[in-house]
């Protein structure tokens, strides 16, 4: 190796509800864990924010969505960035 360092990995997994079976219903965030970073992101992480303005953010901040799922009224979503 040439000694460069090695890349660190930001993992962000965030579950979520939605007060109605409505498709388009809004969804909050339920708990959400970090390993690593979510910065700039931290604050749009807690319990009662809207799961879309997390996911903009962390999209927005070089995030990729790795899974999505959606069980109606709770799903689960992972992000991960590499640095």
């Amino acid at each position: 190796m040439s000694g460069s360092c090695p890349r660190s990995v930001d993992v962000v997994t965030i579950l979520w509800e939605r007060a109605t079976l409505i498709p388009l219903a809004q969804r909050t965030i339920v708990e959400a864990t970090v390993i690593g970073s979510a910065a700039p992101c931290d604050n749009t992480l807690d319990p009662g924010d809207l799961f879309r303005a997390a996911v903009i953010c962390l999209l927005g901040n070089g995030f990729v969505q790795v899974l999505n799922l959606d069980f109606g009224l709770t799903g689960v979503a992972v992000f991960i960035r590499i640095r």
